[in-house]
């Protein structure tokens, strides 16, 4: 059964829907180029790679954190040259250090090499075909931990990095291999990488795990490690949860609150639910309040209803990244406020995706009824991204189609951002982050047109700092580029 917090906090949260904006509302500040060309050489992977031809500058799934010891240096990273059938030649990282007026992407000889075309080898650990899901996290000193999966086509071989840098994104250190496996019908899928605010030099990766065979033990697995000397050693990794037969976990991340609880949030569904549309999941949280010694049973938080996107025209999928949450805390001392967000179609009898929102004011203990924040039922809204800022402002952004455009040779989205200033209890006018409109259709296709499993969005002091990989309709050769936009909360209107 679901936990709820008194009714009280459920009946504020409702109608809470974000304020519709006209569509020639105003964008925000200019979007910044974060992503460039390719460093990667055609032949990285050599020839006859089973993966085929990766779409050559192609970046896609971006993710952003900012430096709590110097707000003006921000790092964003991206997989770059995007496969059709997944992963990417390499995950690489770009640098701000005047809070994302402008961009810096390191040489190759900077960049971790979580994989072969990024310099790779036997020797350093990162001889592997591909590279994908890229997560980044600043800790209270100022060190970056960037977090990726390196696997390969040929063969079941997978690790989980991490890499860090004491130079604010400028140049990073040999990455640690947290776990590696070559396992038959065993995966470990994407990290993402927490640094904890209240415990000095502490992180901690959290991944699913997969089994797919034999059927009896066909399962999934929350794992998890933990470094308390600045992302050098990683601790031995061990699930913390393991689902029932047939489950699989997707969409870990750990958030600190303030007191120091470590809150797990993560999806729950069938191993073979990828193609079952509309699909139930369960989104669930595990909590630790001894640095991840110890954890507690998972906690439902809600289910969700999952229904497929479609380009109207073709009939060709959207890949909307339609099992994750998104997961943010209040940093400011005293709160123990969690807010999760994520892609449903509760409220439209499984016809039309919203953006639904849930909060916890208690670390976790106990959730909010689900509550949709994005309007309107005729254009579907997926891809969330939530973060909150040092005035405990709530912004959330989401993709969607365009609202009123006729099916046509393009299929037209929109990159949208809106503010709340009272706990998700009411919100401002969303307002478009992409200068106009753009086509979906020119985005790698991985499984559906592909822009990522999730966006980037992140605080810096008052402001909110959004990265986002956005198609690139002029050609073919360079589909896709990753773009940086800021919206300051308090001036939000």
């Amino acid at each position: 059964m679901m936990i709820r917090q008194h009714r009280i906090a459920a009946l504020a949260m409702a109608g809470a829907a974000i304020a519709a904006a006209a569509p020639a509302a105003a964008p925000t500040r200019a979007a910044v180029r974060v992503s460039g060309p390719s460093p990667f050489s055609a032949d990285c992977n050599g020839p006859g790679f089973p993966g085929g031809a990766a779409y050559v500058n192609a970046e896609v799934e971006p993710f952003v954190a900012v430096n709590p010891r110097n707000l003006k240096n921000l790092v964003a990273v991206y997989q770059q040259d995007r496969y059709p059938d997944d992963g990417a030649n390499g995950v690489l990282a770009a640098v701000s250090f005047d809070g994302g007026r402008s961009w810096q992407r390191p040489g190759l000889q900077s960049q971790p090499t979580f994989s072969r075309c990024a310099g790779g080898n036997e020797a350093n650990g990162g001889d592997f075909e591909l590279a994908s899901d890229p997560w980044i996290d600043f800790g209270p000193d100022g060190t970056a931990y960037f977090a990726a999966l390196g696997f390969n086509k040929s063969n079941p071989d997978t690790a989980e990095f991490v890499s860090v840098s004491a130079t604010g994104g400028r140049s990073w250190e040999r990455p640690v291999t947290v776990i590696r496996e070559n396992i038959a019908n065993v995966s470990d899928e994407r990290p993402a990488v927490t640094a904890d605010p209240t415990r000095a030099h502490t992180a901690y990766l959290v991944w699913a795990r997969h089994r797919t065979a034999p059927a009896a033990e066909a399962r999934g697995a929350v794992y998890f490690s933990r470094s308390v000397d600045s992302g050098r050693h990683w601790s031995t990794p061990r699930a913390i949860y393991e689902t029932p037969a047939g489950m699989q976990t997707s969409a870990n991340q750990v958030v600190v609150t303030p007191g120091g609880t470590l809150v797990n949030v993560f999806n729950e569904l069938a191993l073979d639910a990828g193609s079952k549309h509309p699909r139930h999941d369960r989104i669930a949280a595990i909590r630790s309040l001894d640095g991840g010694e110890t954890w507690s049973a998972p906690a439902t938080i809600a289910s969700s209803t999952v229904a497929a996107i479609a380009d109207a025209r073709t009939g060709q999928s959207i890949r909307a990244g339609d099992s994750f949450t998104e997961i943010a805390v209040d940093p400011r001392a005293g709160t123990s406020t969690i807010y999760v967000a994520w892609a449903d179609s509760r409220f439209t009898a499984g016809r039309t995706q919203q953006i639904v929102l849930t909060r916890s004011i208690d670390g976790g203990h106990a959730w909010s009824e689900p509550v949709a924040v994005t309007p309107g039922l005729a254009a579907p809204a997926f891809v969330p991204g939530i973060a909150v800022n040092d005035r405990g402002e709530l912004a959330l952004t989401y993709l969607g189609f365009s609202a009123g455009a006729p099916p046509s040779r393009a299929l037209l989205a929109d990159y949208w951002i809106a503010v709340s200033k009272d706990r998700g209890e009411s919100w401002l006018p969303a307002r478009r982050l992409a200068p106009r409109p753009f086509d979906l259709r020119t985005a790698p296709f991985n499984g559906g047109f592909f822009l990522g499993e999730y966006q980037g969005l992140a605080a810096c002091g008052s402001r909110f700092v959004a990265v986002a990989a956005l198609p690139n309709e002029r050609s073919l050769d360079n589909r896709t580029d990753v773009y940086s936009f800021t919206q300051d909360g308090a001036t939000a209107r």
